[in-house]
């Protein structure tokens, strides 16, 4: 007689529960994708380190006009909270400390990718895409390029357009954000 797999999906609102409870160790490095616990790939330093150029960046050319949220969850349904490396949310005064942005309120979500290169271009852009997200950008460390996707649908992304190093990548909703690719990629240390 064949088992059957049992597997268990949870809802956003019960991924939030366990990590207030403490069923996930503090430095889990997980995420909720379809009702799934998903663990995310490790961060190695030219990640940390374009994270941090990134975190820059986006702060002094957004300051308060804009929440830049660093690794931090977005509630894009009631099974799906990722956690991308940036959401550039509408400015709320709480800081989104009362509860995490949804589609509604983002302007732009932003991976930085090498080892998760295939899981954002495929799997993550497609959930973003299917969800609203307006604009979604990858950092690509691999080739030193940034891919922009816009104009979302339940199929994905209309468009998707790859940048490099002579270009700046320029968002379509948030307003004065254009980042120059050559300044994610800086050539010494």
């Amino acid at each position: 007689m064949a088992t059957a797999s049992l597997k268990h999906q949870f809802s956003s609102d019960q991924f939030l529960r366990m990590a207030e409870v403490g069923i996930f160790p503090p430095d889990a490095r997980i995420e909720l994708l379809d009702g799934e616990i998903v663990p995310m790939s490790p961060i190695g330093t030219s990640h940390a380190g374009i994270v941090n150029i990134l975190t820059m960046l986006l702060c002094e050319a957004l300051g308060r006009r804009w929440v830049v949220a660093v690794k931090n969850p977005i509630k894009l349904s009631r099974m799906d909270m990722p956690q991308p490396d940036f959401c550039i949310a509408k400015w709320r005064n709480d800081r989104y400390g009362n509860h995490h942005p949804t589609p509604a309120d983002i302007g732009l979500v932003i991976e930085v990718a090498d080892s998760s290169l295939e899981f954002d271009t495929g799997v993550k852009r497609a959930l973003y895409a299917a969800s609203g997200i307006i604009e979604y950008w990858v950092v690509d460390l691999v080739h030193c390029t940034v891919e922009q996707s816009t104009l979302p649908g339940p199929s994905g992304y209309g468009i998707t357009e790859t940048h490099g190093m002579i270009d700046s990548v320029t968002a379509t909703v948030v307003n004065g954000l254009s980042v120059p690719v050559s300044a994610l990629f800086p050539s010494e240390a």
